[in-house]
């Protein structure tokens, strides 16, 4: 009789305990990360284009565009 029990139940940890949320959390995350992935590619390609049509210098880090002797 005890042995019937103790494979009726479930084991902690399963994959019965697992929130299906998780799955809706997990695939909003990766279209998130996708979207950042994407809007930096396409960020990096099109400013080169961007600087030399505006004839800007390219950019030195300090925040400035202005070039110092």
């Amino acid at each position: 009789m005890s042995q019937d029990t103790a494979a009726a139940t479930p084991v902690a940890g399963g994959a019965a305990d697992v929130d299906p949320k998780r799955w809706l959390a997990l695939v909003v995350i990766a279209i998130a990360q996708l979207m950042v992935v994407l809007d930096a590619t396409i960020v990096n390609i099109a400013m080169p284009g961007r600087r030399r049509r505006w004839r800007s210098p390219t950019p030195t880090g300090s925040g400035s565009s202005r070039r110092t002797r």
